[in-house]
């Protein structure tokens, strides 16, 4: 178990902590822009305020569990997005991420996965991580492809933020890899 209350992780510009039920009012704020929601397959457009919350509320406890660690990307303490390792089972697991649109061109998403993957090897202990992104979300799959992912497949899939079937790209990154 890796105790979540004292987990920073540091990059050269972010903080990325744990999250804790607060980030949620923020979270909700991002997530209300539908250019960021619709990169989320999952994602309700406006999103789902009570599913949010209990999904923040629950973070806490997949820490303790070992099956997610959901962090917030922070900038000068204000939390700017997520990121997280998930669906953790015989050493694998998937991440993902997202951001504020404010955030977007600067850098911070290539950071915090970066850093979260090093998070996911070195601290969680995995040898395999998975992730996957729309067909057009080229600065996502660019994120995956510098940090030594291999794309593996594209499958359709249902997207509940576009209300439509979406090609998604899925990768693989095996440890030991060297991230750029």
């Amino acid at each position: 178990m890796i105790p979540n209350h004292s987990i920073r992780l540091l990059t050269e510009r972010l903080v990325l902590r744990p999250t804790v039920p607060r980030d949620v009012e923020r979270a909700i704020e991002i997530r209300s822009n539908h250019e960021v929601a619709r990169n989320l397959a999952s994602a309700t457009i406006p999103p789902d305020i009570e599913k949010m919350t209990n999904w923040f509320f629950g973070h806490a406890e997949e820490w303790r569990t070992g099956s997610a660690y959901r962090l917030a990307i922070t900038l000068d303490g204000r939390l700017i997005g997520i990121c997280d390792v998930f669906d953790i089972a015989e050493g694998q697991g998937e991440i993902g991420y997202w951001l504020d649109q404010a955030a977007w061109g600067r850098g911070f998403g290539l950071e915090a996965a970066k850093r979260l993957v090093r998070f996911a090897v070195e601290d969680v202990g995995l040898t395999s991580l998975r992730a996957g992104c729309a067909d057009d979300n080229v600065a996502s799959a660019a994120i995956l492809v510098r940090l030594g992912f291999t794309r593996q497949e594209d499958v359709r899939i249902y997207s509940r933020s576009r209300n439509e079937e979406i090609v998604q790209r899925r990768f693989r990154l095996t440890i030991p890899f060297a991230a750029s």
